[in-house]
């Protein structure tokens, strides 16, 4: 009696996965028929800011080492509000941002050989290049570049929503912690709820041997998703004493490594006083003083580490694009590790990103969120940007 219903399953399960192969099919007849143009969002004036406007642009062709990516999702960086006021990279607009990338490869270059066209990959577009969001919310195909080095394939179980909160947070985690956090150390990674943060935790806790790992946060939410991702010890840093916290988990001692990702130079300052004499403290960007990319203002940091014998390190994967001179074949074999294994760790369910929020790709809901992104109001992790909607469900 129940082989009606079992059959009608059946029928629907493979009506929808015909649908499913037609809707694909589609995709890639539109992959392979490449526009001269598309509507994206960014900035048409040299240091005009937010908000960013919707600008046709050409469908660039790619050079001999790079793929051109039909774009399915991408995601928010504070990078790019801050490229829009400050154009510290002296581009020429119109420049169209959204510089993590997931999608279906359309074209490749001459000597492009890991990838191919149809592939579905994931990327960091150059970052003094142009991005992949598109204005059109999906009524138009949306393209951009990217290196091959900065291209790797996409993982079967990763969707391209997920996959393309990863490139730009998980590079930076990767060049902070990578090599330096050592098999049984004491790490503290200020903002383990941030986009960079909960990674950097997940990375230290699961994949690197850290013996302790040590968050903070503002919010229960953040201090939650800084738990969640690994940390053993997580404190409000509005209430406490962190550096006396870290001082009584280590017997005195300190941490033997901090990695801070917070821009903030007050916040610098805490985090100095928490490394151990000896021990490395590593910052994300510029570093104290400069956070600005305006006025350079006097920092007491660099005082209190040479005072504790502390290593100064400076993880800034922007350089690698402002000074060409230090993307030499080293640079570009690391990054290229840090993208193959960022996707080998999320498959693994190791370092996997908390996508706290999804937005459309529209000029008002970018503009909004990166609002929020540079009012410290953001949404947790990372918040995903639906830049092709059938692309973007499907895990192909």
């Amino acid at each position: 009696m129940h082989w009606p219903n079992v059959r009608e399953r059946a029928k629907s399960i493979k009506k929808g996965e015909e649908e499913q192969k037609d809707k694909q099919k589609d995709i890639m007849k539109q992959t392979l028929t490449i526009p001269e143009t598309f509507l994206g969002v960014g900035y048409t004036k040299d240091r005009a800011g937010l908000p960013l406007e919707a600008v046709r642009v050409p469908v660039r062709q790619p050079a001999a080492d790079q793929v051109l990516i039909r774009v399915a999702a991408s995601s928010l960086n504070p990078l790019e509000y801050k490229l829009a006021e400050l154009n510290f990279l002296g581009r020429t607009p119109p420049v169209v941002l959204g510089l993590d990338l997931s999608g279906i490869v359309a074209a490749t270059g001459s000597a492009v050989r890991d990838v191919a066209v149809g592939d579905a990959v994931v990327a960091m577009a150059d970052l003094n290049g142009d991005g992949g969001w598109g204005a059109g919310n999906g009524g138009e195909p949306s393209y951009a570049l990217a290196k091959e080095f900065l291209t790797v394939p996409k993982p079967e179980s990763l969707s391209f929503l997920s996959a393309a909160a990863l490139p730009m947070c998980f590079l930076s985690a990767f060049a902070g912690l990578y090599g330096t956090v050592g098999v049984g150390d004491t790490v503290y990674i200020p903002g383990g709820g941030g986009g960079v943060g909960h990674l950097a935790v997940q990375m230290a806790a699961r994949v690197l041997g850290a013996g302790q790992v040590i968050s903070s946060g503002s919010t229960s939410q953040s201090m939650a998703l800084a738990r969640q991702s690994g940390a053993h010890y997580v404190f409000d840093y509005k209430h406490d004493d962190i550096a006396a916290e870290i001082a009584k988990l280590t017997s005195g001692r300190g941490a033997d490594l901090v990695f801070d990702a917070t821009y903030s130079e007050r916040g610098f300052v805490e985090t100095a006083k928490a490394v151990r004499r000896g021990g490395s403290w590593v910052v994300l960007g510029v570093g104290p003083g400069k956070t600005t990319r305006l006025v350079e203002t006097q920092s007491p940091v660099d005082a209190i580490l040479t005072e504790r014998g502390v290593k100064h390190i400076n993880v800034n994967i922007l350089r690698y694009f402002s000074e060409p001179a230090i993307l030499d074949d080293k640079a570009k074999a690391f990054l290229k590790r840090g993208m193959t294994l960022a996707m080998e760790w999320a498959r693994q369910g190791l370092v996997v990103p908390h996508v706290g929020r999804t937005i459309d790709s529209t000029v008002e809901a970018i503009n909004v969120g990166l609002l929020s992104l540079k009012s410290g109001s953001a949404t947790l992790g990372k918040v995903a940007v639906i830049v092709d909607q059938d692309m973007a469900i499907d895990t192909r």
